[in-house]
């Protein structure tokens, strides 16, 4: 349990330190796979650990007690169990291979299957379910292929393993009887008692290599994601804030998200930042002004020049980004309630009128895509948790684009002017009404930055500054007019509303189906929240017995169940010609070496050779047919899941966290076809 949680708990990390370019070879599909059933895999040797002495001894003393009963038919015994050891370990190589490539198909699905989750609104509005739906049963297919043969072969090492007494009894026995080496009836029942304790190491040294065959590869795979490349921990130098006056400072930084790339992203950066200071960064789109946030932040390799930042830093990107819970849960983001403290963050983020509105306030479950929230809303609580975080150094990524302008301007004097007045804050903005108050303005212009002042210096510059603010003040004055003629227009336009009201019913345009979409998602969102407001409702185990009807549906799953009487009727005649032949050995062989035998010997081996052959091909159709049955099984339960995922609503999605649809597509089909057998 220790190594499971330490090997969990380092790969949750290493997500966390990831590289931009190792986070896209990795998707969350294939991290769960990592965190699931590979370091499922690698826990599974530590149990077979003691095999690795406890075999050794178990063979030398079974040899031994044969040697006593036996004599020199005890070697050929040893020989026997040391020939079906030495076909093992072909077998175990090849379920390596297989292995491997199982785990890549299945990541392949799981990919996939994460990549349509995220998507499903937008499956949901092009009707394309059934499309997808198709591609992931074709990846299914890939890997059922896959599986067939693993099972295939694991009925192979089922029929060695049930198989191995009866011939290695069949070539002691031969032995015995070839060197005229007298047989007893207690000699055999001997015998046949020992070669059972042969079956134990017999079968658990093929299991046991298949074990370490499959955790090596779950290791291999492991190991290879937790040597990704990292987030360089020399890409910034952390300063003592009692050391320096300036919070962030950058000299000739040149970086670039491609760290082999001869042409930067962001080039030739000299930036000076005071203590307490409101700086301001603007240009146009895809001039660097997201990327030179993420050098200061330590995202960004690093090609030249050097980064130095003094404090703790707090960082809101353009996109909210919320988390499955409610709204206190995430503003206070594991921080300790201070509800004095609380209060003033949610005045400053302009959230009290929004908290109000719901009927369990800020208890309220947003849902892993915060659904029954507006973008505005999600922003401002973005924005709140890092107020409430109280950091040194706050990052903005355009936090105003989400909000309306009424909002946007309390926003910015309320919380960035008011609760982080003493705050350093970086923020980027496209909002000019935003830049006089700025103590340093920064224009960036092809991943370089241009221009640096206060706005009245940038103004009298005339090298441009007053262009972008010329641009923007006609799209506000063109916003104003369009405004007001729409006044004007109203009466008449009312007019042509009526003549058009049917045609308008019968035609919608993309941003009225985009609306409506929402307010019917945001309809059936409300539906699933229960009386204690939450939207998320917690996974429940049952305790107890597994019920009749649940192995009933797993054994009817197939066929109707055709196969299960087989499957008994295989078992049964394995046990029959198993106690048969022990019966036989039993009753033929003469109590004493004087007393005369029943039947001659070559009769004797004759009939032991047909029992021990009936029972191996039964243990073999055994192992098939169980192996068939939870294979096909759970292939069905993936197709029917799979139809039930796609064709549920979207209140679904918005109420059922997506790593737990994965770790019921994933983990749990994955118990279902192999814990067979």
């Amino acid at each position: 349990m220790r190594l499971r949680a330490a090997l969990i708990s380092h790969i949750y990390q290493k997500g966390l330190r990831l590289s931009c370019g190792a986070r896209q070879k990795h998707s969350s599909g294939e991290i769960i796979n990592y965190m699931s059933v590979d370091i499922q895999r690698i826990t599974e040797v530590m149990w077979y650990t003691n095999y690795i002495w406890m075999l050794p001894i178990q063979l030398s003393l079974a040899v031994y007690v044969l040697h006593l009963n036996l004599g020199a038919g005890a070697w050929a015994s040893l020989a026997a169990t040391l020939a079906i050891m030495t076909c093992n370990i072909p077998l175990t190589r090849l379920q390596k291979r297989l292995q491997s490539e199982i785990m890549a198909a299945k990541d392949n699905r799981m990919k996939a299957t994460t990549e349509v989750l995220r998507s499903m609104k937008i499956l949901k509005l092009q009707a394309w379910d059934t499309e997808y739906l198709q591609k992931l049963e074709a990846l299914q297919r890939e890997e059922h292929n896959w599986l067939w043969k693993s099972v295939r072969l694991s009925a192979l090492t089922t029929f060695i393993f049930w198989g191995s007494p009866a011939f290695i009894s069949s070539i002691t026995f031969g032995t015995c009887i070839l060197m005229g080496i007298p047989l007893t009836a207690g000699t055999v029942l001997s015998a046949l008692a020992t070669f059972r304790m042969l079956q134990d190491p017999i079968f658990t040294l093929p299991d046991l290599l298949s074990v370490f065959a499959q955790g090596k590869v779950s290791a291999d795979r492991v190991a290879q994601y937790l040597q990704e490349e990292e987030l360089k921990c020399d890409a910034i130098t952390e300063v003592p804030r009692n050391d320096t006056d300036y919070d962030v400072e950058i000299d000739h930084g040149a970086f670039s998200w491609e760290p082999e790339t001869t042409s930067p992203t962001i080039t030739d950066v000299n930036l000076k930042v005071k203590r307490g200071m409101k700086v301001a960064i603007c240009g146009v789109v895809g001039s660097g002004k997201s990327s030179l946030l993420s050098c200061i932040l330590g995202e960004m390799p690093k090609l030249a020049g050097t980064v130095r930042v003094s404090g703790s830093r707090a960082y809101v990107p353009q996109t909210a980004w919320i988390l499955s819970g409610n709204i206190r849960d995430n503003i206070l983001f594991g921080n300790p309630y201070d509800r004095e403290k609380y209060q003033k963050v949610i005045q400053a983020c302009a959230l009290t009128k929004d908290l109000e509105l719901f009927a369990n306030g800020d208890l309220t479950e947003i849902g892993e895509r915060g659904i029954n929230m507006s973008g505005g809303q999600k922003q401002r609580i973005q924005i709140a948790r890092s107020v409430y975080e109280d950091a040194d150094i706050y990052l903005f990524d355009d936090p105003f684009s989400a909000v309306d302008a009424h909002t946007g301007g309390q926003l910015f004097k309320d919380c960035l002017m008011g609760m982080l007045k003493d705050k350093t804050i970086l923020y980027v903005t496209h909002q000019v009404e935003f830049l006089p108050a700025a103590d340093l303005i920064l224009v960036m212009q092809d991943g370089k930055i241009v221009q640096k002042g206060t706005f009245d210096d940038l103004l009298q510059q005339n090298i441009g500054f007053e262009a972008i603010v010329g641009t923007h003040s006609q799209a506000t004055e063109s916003v104003i007019n369009a405004e007001s003629s729409s006044r004007i227009l109203s009466t008449e336009s009312q007019k042509l509303a009526d003549i058009d009201e049917e045609f308008e019913r019968e035609n919608h345009t993309d941003d009225q189906i985009q609306g409506i979409l929402k307010q019917e998602s945001a309809h059936d969102v409300s539906q699933v929240i229960n009386e204690k407001g939450r939207l998320t409702q917690d996974e429940e185990r049952e305790k107890g017995g597994i019920g009749k009807t649940i192995y009933w549906a797993y054994l009817t799953a197939v066929h109707g169940g055709a196969l299960a009487p087989m499957t008994v009727a295989a078992q049964s005649f394995f046990q029959i010609f198993q106690v048969a032949g022990n019966y036989w050995m039993a009753w033929a062989c003469p109590p004493t070496s004087a007393t005369t035998p029943r039947v001659g010997l070559g009769l004797l081996f004759f009939v032991y050779i047909v029992l021990s052959i009936g029972s191996a091909l039964c243990v073999f159709g055994r192992s098939m047919l169980v192996s068939l049955v939870g294979l096909l099984t759970a292939e069905k339960f993936f197709k029917n899941m799979l139809h039930c995922i796609l064709r549920a609503p979207m209140s679904f999605f918005d109420s059922t966290p997506t790593g737990r649809i994965l770790n019921r597509v994933g983990v749990r089909l994955l118990l279902t076809s192999f814990c067979t057998g």
